[in-house]
């Protein structure tokens, strides 16, 4: 008899296992917008319960796999490759308040892995990423909005006494460490606070979004995709830290990722408090864009382009405070993408920062050149600093930067600066600027650095240079400028809304000034392997200016291009600077980066 009931009970164990199991072998069917498709998703929201089966929108869990508070049915579920996790929009979940519901339960470690580099590319196949995003048809209020991540402290735009709330023992919102090809999509996170004194400058202390390392960039797994994130509302106690670093960080880590259509926005925080980035990998970045706020310190910088980097502060403890420093620009063996792509800067904006980058010898924009070419056309820089030589476009090199030795060369062309310096010389960079090639640039009151040996290719005294320099009352004569003070300095871009210090007549200085750059273009183009460069890069280059993208400041997104690019002569002069005059128009085909 006890044989024949052990006999019993197998079938009895086996449905019981079987149908458990199938309860979680598949989610409900994923939203149209999602790059995983099938009945892969699971959904959640600030009206579920982790007893439901979370795989509709009318049976969401409250949380999420990774948040310590997920527990049942929302526990079950282990991530992978291919599958979704659908937040509600307009929805919050909360990171420190253990009273206010729902509650994570402190840092949410998503520490699960995507399929393979194959499968989750940037501007490429996705289906084998983990999606961590939403549906815009799903939101509870009257229209969509992002799903929230609420450290809990209140709002401040100066020093608090003290934090009311930390997100876990570290103080980490979400923590994603060691764990690529996850695609994270449209989220808002607010209300980080530190008054840590014992690991300032960690990043991976007191931070909002942390993906950090898995090895240095070559022999890291790719890729984490960040899309449409609005990042806000941090604070800074006065309690004293001990080493001249800042106390907190909006990204921290560096494994590497891409960003798409990123906003950070310290408008309603203490802007000279928290970096904004703490050594991410930036293998992509574009369509974002980073204000009132201080510090982005960074690695492997590949393909950096339509971003706005504008009212940047200089720290409030006393160290270095740059807009974008690439501690070290990517050199083309990163595992999973093409090797030998060149890198490129493009068709950014830096402006109005305040007045203390400059009077504190901060640095704008500071770049590490290897042996990969590199590639800067179509930026616009102006409003910087309160004195033309303070602040500037720099160029790191050896012997005191022996990581960045420049010789793939960089070709630096239809840039328009204004008061500030052009790079050529390099000063302590003792390569004396001869892997560097300028052409076109249109220098209002930017006259060229003025220490080093040799100089740049196209530089003062070349029998070929195409470079326009004017002065700042030239310049506001021909309409580029306004003659009037800006944030910074006491002259600013016309046409702010628009197209800053663009020409505005076909007798201003810059049109038909420069030499035709196709060739340039032409180079971009053979990267077939890498459509980012091959493709966007080249196509470009090959157009004025997109004047980066427009900033929603109600809903926090942003929408590109800001204005219809201009197409430049396939054989003809082309007009130095950013722009190229002839049919600047309003802008079309704008890119929406948030539903």
């Amino acid at each position: 008899m006890q044989k024949i009931l052990r006999f019993a009970i197998l079938p009895v164990l086996f449905f019981t296992f079987f149908t458990a199991g199938k309860a979680f072998a598949s989610g409900g069917t994923c939203p149209a917008n999602s790059p995983v498709q099938g009945s892969n998703c699971y959904f959640i929201a600030a009206s579920g319960s982790d007893t439901n089966n979370g795989t509709s929108e009318s049976t969401p869990w409250l949380h999420a796999p990774g948040m310590p508070a997920c527990t049942g049915n929302c526990a079950a579920v282990t991530p992978s490759g291919g599958m979704g996790f659908i937040f509600r929009g307009g929805d919050t979940w909360h990171f420190g308040n253990s009273g206010a519901s729902p509650y994570t339960g402190g840092t949410w470690n998503f520490t699960w892995s995507g399929t393979s580099a194959a499968t989750c590319m940037y501007e490429g196949n996705q289906t084998g990423c983990i999606y961590i995003g939403i549906d815009p048809a799903w939101y509870s209020g009257s229209s969509w909005a992002r799903p929230v991540l609420n450290g809990d402290n209140p709002l401040s735009t100066s020093l608090v006494s003290s934090c009311a709330y930390q997100s876990g023992g570290a103080n980490q919102m979400v923590n994603v460490s060691g764990s690529p090809y996850q695609l994270w999509d449209s989220f808002e996170f607010t209300g980080l606070c530190s008054s840590d004194t014992t690991n300032v400058g960690n990043a991976g202390n007191d931070v909002m979004f942390l993906n950090n390392g898995c090895g240095s960039p070559p022999t890291c797994s790719m890729m984490t995709l960040i899309n449409n994130f609005y990042m806000h509302g941090w604070t800074v106690s006065t309690a004293t830290q001990s080493n001249g670093a800042l106390q907190c960080y909006v990204f921290g880590g560096g494994a590497l990722a891409s960003y798409t259509g990123v906003v950070v926005d310290g408008s309603d925080s203490d802007p000279g408090v928290c970096a904004w980035g703490i050594f991410p990998d930036i293998h992509h970045m574009k369509d974002s864009i980073f204000r009132y706020v201080t510090q982005g310190v960074a690695n492997w910088c590949h393909d950096i382009h339509d971003n706005i980097f504008e009212h940047f502060y200089s720290p409030y403890v006393p160290t270095h405070g740059n807009a974008l420093e690439c501690n070290v620009d990517a050199s083309g063996n990163a595992q999973g993408q093409p090797s030998g792509t060149p890198n490129v800067y493009y068709n950014n904006i830096m402006r109005h920062f305040d007045p203390s980058m400059g009077l504190d010898g901060q640095v704008d924009l500071w770049l590490c050149p290897t042996a990969t070419p590199e590639y800067w056309f179509n930026n616009l820089s102006y409003d910087l600093n309160p004195n033309a030589d303070q602040g500037s476009w720099d160029i790191a090199g050896p012997p005191t930067y022996t990581g960045c030795p420049n010789s793939g060369h960089q070709y630096m062309f239809n840039n328009t600066l204004v008061d500030t310096i052009q790079p050529c010389y390099l000063g302590p960079n003792n390569t004396g600027g001869q892997y560097l090639t300028i052409y076109n640039e249109h220098l209002i009151n930017s006259p060229y650095d003025s220490s080093g040996n040799g100089g740049c290719t196209g530089g003062p005294g070349s029998p070929n240079g195409t470079n326009v320099a004017i002065s700042d009352a030239t310049a506001t004569s021909q309409g580029y400028t306004s003659g009037s003070s800006g944030t910074s300095f006491s002259n600013t871009c016309a046409n702010e809304g628009t197209t800053p210090c663009a020409p505005t007549a076909s007798g201003n200085s810059s049109v038909g000034a420069g030499a035709n750059q196709q060739a340039y273009c032409t180079t971009l183009a053979s990267y077939t392997s890498e459509p980012a460069i091959g493709f966007e890069a080249a196509n470009a280059c090959k157009n004025g200016t997109s004047d980066s993208c427009s900033y929603n400041t109600t809903t926090h997104t942003m929408n590109c291009p800001n204005q219809n690019v201009v197409s430049r002569p396939a054989s003809a002069a082309w007009d130095s600077g950013a722009y190229q005059y002839f049919g600047l128009g309003a802008p079309t085909n704008l890119r929406g980066t948030v539903p």
